[in-house]
């Protein structure tokens, strides 16, 4: 995908009236939704609550405008077309979660789909080696006798920056659904304008926290189950088996790849630090894993494979995570809550960091979370999260 360095504008309304267009810069909030129904229901209210946000991160995120130009090709077309009979198949209530969102919101479920799809759909026509991905997003977990915390910093292109939400939602499948496979939910996680719930950060009520790490293979499964999909799917899991389960998405497998980032908290209190590595199976109909459980070291990832051996893209996304994983590891190694604080905060390089905000750069970090289990809250700072207060704490409920 192209990166493309562009000035962001927003048309803002109050009472439904433009009143003016400007750069926002740096918005110090984090809209909360709660939500219980269906998977369409919820859908539904998700994109009539947040309708002009949703509307404007369409009109403007520019990779979106790839996305369409190569769904108009034969190539894309097709690609598009078996993606979302395969999700039909595989997860039809997610997609009916989507068209809630298209109908709440009265905007296209095509371009909504293109979102999920991402660089499955971005790169059908050109998908070769070197490609310009970019990325940022940062992840350290610390599990000790003291301390129980995952750190993320989500690092999005720049027209994210002011178009995101959560929602916390209690996912009550319809009878139709339930036969379809889908369970009931209770979750609550960070979501980009437009894009199903999953791909960011957040906990579900069977003790999983967890972030994800956008990871670029150079050869992609155009028709396979999208990242978004699998990662929506995994704040339905009632344990870490059962999040393997969905990762290896046996009997289809996964377009394209990221990894996630999970500490599981066990009925009689014990936790568990995981991360789990995700990529196409081009030999299998499931998707290669890799995983790493972390007992005595923490956690530190970002947005490169560590031990698939796998082909990645060359560019700007592996430039910036081998320099934000030297720059992590030159700290000491984290053992609370505030080192990971510190570590999440460091701006002190050149062309990239670890909490990036600088007005110019074409990705940006447009929230921290610090998930702090021995508290159970979920911290979110749109700031460096060791110099400014959390502009929202969420309590992390299990039911376990």
């Amino acid at each position: 995908m192209m990166c493309l360095k562009f000035c962001l504008l927003y048309s803002l309304l109050v009472y439904g009236t433009v009143v003016g267009e400007r750069q926002l810069g740096r918005r110090r909030a984090v809209p909360v939704v709660y939500l219980q129904g269906s998977h369409y229901e919820v859908g539904f209210d998700v994109g009539r609550i947040f309708s002009s946000i949703i509307k404007d991160f369409i009109a403007t995120y520019a990779n979106l405008r790839d996305f369409e130009k190569e769904y108009k090709t034969e190539l894309g077309r097709e690609a598009y077309d078996k993606t979302l009979e395969n999700m039909k198949r595989r997860y039809p209530y997610y997609v009916k979660e989507m068209q809630g969102v298209a109908d709440g919101a009265n905007v296209s479920f095509v371009q909504l789909f293109l979102l999920q799809m991402d660089d499955l759909i971005g790169t059908i026509n050109d998908n070769h080696v070197p490609r310009d991905d970019t990325g940022g997003c940062s992840s350290i977990g610390v599990i000790n006798r003291d301390t129980n915390v995952l750190g993320h910093t989500e690092d999005a292109f720049s027209e994210t920056l002011n178009h995101f939400y959560i929602m916390s939602a209690h996912i009550i499948p319809t009878p139709e659904d339930r036969e379809e496979g889908a369970v009931e939910e209770r979750f609550s996680s960070l979501c980009y304008a437009g894009h199903m719930p999953g791909y960011t950060m957040g906990f579900n009520e069977n003790g999983l926290v967890f972030s994800i790490n956008t990871l670029s293979p150079a050869a992609l499964k155009p028709g396979n189950t999208p990242r978004t999909f699998i990662t929506r799917a995994l704040l339905a899991a009632k344990s870490f088996n059962d999040a393997e389960r969905i990762l290896l998405d046996e009997g289809l497998g996964i377009g394209n790849g990221f990894s996630v980032n999970m500490i599981w908290t066990e009925a009689w209190g014990n936790r568990q630090l995981y991360n789990v590595e995700v990529a196409p199976d081009f030999k299998a109909d499931r998707s290669l894993l890799n995983i790493h459980k972390y007992d005595k070291e923490p956690l530190v990832h970002c947005n490169i494979y560590m031990r698939l051996n796998i082909t990645e893209v060359i560019g700007l996304i592996i430039d910036s995570s081998e320099y934000r994983l030297k720059k992590i590891h030159s700290h000491a190694p984290p053992q609370t809550r505030r080192d990971v604080e510190d570590i999440l905060s460091d701006s002190s390089g050149k062309d990239f960091n670890v909490f990036q905000e600088r007005p110019e750069s074409v990705i940006k970090t447009i929230a921290a979370g610090i998930f702090d289990l021995d508290k159970k809250t979920w911290s979110i700072y749109i700031n460096k999260p060791n110099a400014s207060e959390p502009v929202a704490v969420l309590p992390i409920r299990f039911n376990i």
